[in-house]
């Protein structure tokens, strides 16, 4: 009888001890990504419950203030995994930004390029007679996006480029994606900087409650913009491209809007070893259209692109084997 106990009573406390660790028994990544209503958030949640599925560890996404964010959040340990523009993870790994990096950070490595943001300039449809380009914004209502962002970055410098300062000669607002669509409907807002992949959620929706459309970059200034903003003068990060009717339903089908692009690319902690790494790029890579279930812009990862050098950010090599094993095929 009493033994009959003390089974039942170990049995309880295993299950009990399953449930306080989610019976993974793997290791515990938290991943930083983005807003909420932004791809980032949506895209990584649905790679997170795929990689989760496949390597048997834990993978918490969590909403974070981006690119800047993340890399802070990599560097003090808080997160394992985060996704980040390739232009700002450079800027961190060198030490060339100090209004956001204090210091180089560099106890990360490059798990994949997966996917190409573009910046996207939203506007009211009922100011399209008056804006016809970034130079219009001036004296607007315009988002920024979160101080020290990808997108704060990116648009600040887009603006200085119009000879707009950010800080004098627009009203500036610092909302996430989310907020600024919120804010755009309840007539508080002209216009929004978002760089993201397209489509994004927020825009989709914004869309369906008012009429909006999309600013394009003038064709000089975005060849300036790319080849001034050379990282350290050597890494190329930004490139031109279009934004289409096949991604927002209100940019006409014989009129794209062209505008500068990036990459979004998966990084990890230094401490993850190489077969954790490698489990992870294995099921990132072969769960891709599992993954393209939960978030349409997973169609357009290549694995082909993913580890390609990104200035002097060394991939990891659990990603490196994988893609050598995948080359090798």
């Amino acid at each position: 009888m009493k033994k009959t106990i003390s089974l039942v009573l170990l049995a309880t406390l295993m299950v009990f001890a399953c449930i306080l660790t989610s019976c993974s028994g793997g290791t515990k990544i938290v991943v930083g990504t983005g807003g909420p209503t932004g791809t980032y958030y949506a895209y990584t949640s649905a790679v997170g419950k795929v990689l989760g599925e496949q390597t048997g560890m834990t993978f918490n996404v969590v909403s974070t203030g981006g690119s800047a964010a993340n890399l802070k959040g990599i560097r003090d340990g808080d997160y394992k995994m985060a996704i980040v523009q390739n232009d700002t993870m450079i800027n961190a790994y060198n030490n060339l930004d100090p209004d956001n990096f204090d210091a180089a950070i560099t106890n990360f490595s490059v798990l994949g390029e997966v996917y190409s943001e573009v910046i996207q300039i939203v506007v009211r449809a009922d100011l399209k007679d008056s804006v016809n380009s970034l130079a219009d914004l001036k004296g607007l209502r315009v988002s920024v996006g979160d101080a020290g962002s990808g997108v704060y970055n990116n648009a600040k410098e887009l603006l200085a480029a119009y000879n707009i300062d950010i800080d004098k000669d627009i009203t500036q607002n610092n909302l996430s994606v989310g907020e600024s669509a919120n804010a755009m409907k309840d007539g508080n807002l002209d216009a929004f900087f978002f760089t993201s992949g397209a489509p994004t959620t927020a825009i989709t929706e914004l869309i369906t409650a008012m009429d909006i459309f999309l600013l394009s970059i003038d064709e000089d200034v975005m060849n300036s913009f790319i080849a001034s903003h050379k990282i350290d003068g050597k890494y190329e990060v930004y490139s031109v491209m279009d934004i289409t009717n096949a991604q927002y339903s209100c940019i006409p089908e014989d009129a794209p809007v062209r505008t500068i692009g990036v990459t979004a690319t998966f990084i990890v902690s230094n401490t993850l070893s190489e077969e954790e790494v490698y489990n992870m790029t294995k099921a990132l890579w072969e769960g891709k259209d599992k993954i393209a279930t939960g978030h349409v812009i997973a169609k357009s990862m290549d694995i082909n692109n993913a580890t390609i050098t990104l200035g002097n950010v060394p991939v990891h090599p659990g990603a490196a084997k994988y893609s050598n094993e995948v080359a090798g095929k």
